[in-house]
């Protein structure tokens, strides 16, 4: 199928109108000169433009490792993300591998979520593990060493963390994706519910947690000098529309938006909760795409769809 608007992703749908990502990311003036490491906002734009912004969640879960007719082992996990890589080929932006379902399987799982960012880094895609850390400073020195940049334990592009032991806690992570080109994703409202009487909780100035957590995230980014800063923010697809105002606290972040197909959000209400905010969006996609599978045609009819729906949600929007 072909996508006339896909190569001009976070500006316009028109190829006349094609500005750069250089340009585009470094902010400021145009100096001429490439900054070096590349960002992953730079990085995402570019793949976004060939294979829409769309991210695949990796989730070698039980339920779905058995729905295959597979053995719940290291053996069948590698199989099922083997299988998924094939179909995936060069289709997808971002492959977001679910840490917590490698890691259920002890070191053979570990070994096969490294191996499968490597494929995914073959094929062309960023990876961003969805490992969700979060702790004291000198602790998460050493989650940014495992998880990003290529010298690192798993080689990640971008990782996920949360900030209940205080943003500040996370410099180490935010100042390794700076040095690397990498990209962190920082919680500020999930898609499930049970965290949510967390994050709408209040302070003292009538912000909630989420809105604080927000606002720090612009600060950092703003600091950075960049239209859109190496600190993203993840806000779940299923959000109520009466809450979206937390993306306009977000100018300068990408937004990982999970949630989308089996947790009940579809891409385009995605577009409709999340206004402008929707170009510098990642949509993820996991189980809705992984339980047409081992069939390698189903994944990638699944894969192909979704690509469809975000690139329309994309090249719609004024």
């Amino acid at each position: 199928m072909s996508h006339g608007c896909r190569h001009s992703f976070q500006i316009s749908c028109s190829s006349e109108d094609r500005v750069r990502p250089s340009a585009i990311f470094q902010g400021g003036s145009e100096t001429g000169q490439r900054p070096s490491p590349r960002s992953f906002a730079e990085r995402f734009v570019e793949l976004s433009q060939e294979r829409s912004p769309l991210s695949l969640g990796l989730d070698p879960s039980e339920d779905l490792i058995r729905h295959w007719g597979l053995n719940d082992t290291v053996e069948g996990m590698r199989w099922f993300c083997e299988t998924v890589f094939d179909a995936a080929s060069d289709r997808i932006s971002v492959v977001k591998p679910q840490c917590g379902f490698f890691e259920r399987l002890g070191p053979g799982g570990m070994e096969v979520m490294a191996s499968s960012i490597a494929r995914a880094k073959s094929q062309g895609s960023l990876a961003l593990i969805d490992c969700k850390r979060g702790d004291f400073s000198r602790t998460m020195t050493g989650y940014a060493s495992a998880m990003l940049g290529e010298d690192s334990g798993f080689g990640g592009d971008a990782m996920t963390v949360t900030a209940y032991l205080g943003l500040d806690a996370l410099q180490p992570v935010f100042d390794r994706a700076v040095h690397c080109g990498a990209a962190v994703f920082v919680v500020v409202r999930s898609s499930n519910t049970d965290g949510h009487s967390l994050q709408k909780a209040s302070h003292g100035d009538g912000r909630t947690v989420a809105e604080t957590l927000a606002d720090s995230i612009t600060a950092i980014n703003a600091r950075s000098g960049k239209t859109v800063g190496h600190v993203g923010a993840v806000i779940g697809a299923t959000i109520d529309p009466a809450d979206n105002t937390i993306l306009d606290r977000l100018p300068l972040s990408l937004v990982l938006a999970p949630g989308v197909g089996a947790q009940g959000a579809e891409i385009a209400d995605v577009k409709a909760k999340f206004g402008s905010a929707i170009q510098r969006t990642i949509p993820s996609v996991s189980r809705a795409i992984l339980k047409h599978g081992p069939s390698v045609a189903g994944l990638k009819e699944a894969i192909d769809r979704y690509r469809d729906q975000a690139w329309a949600a994309v090249c719609s929007t004024p």
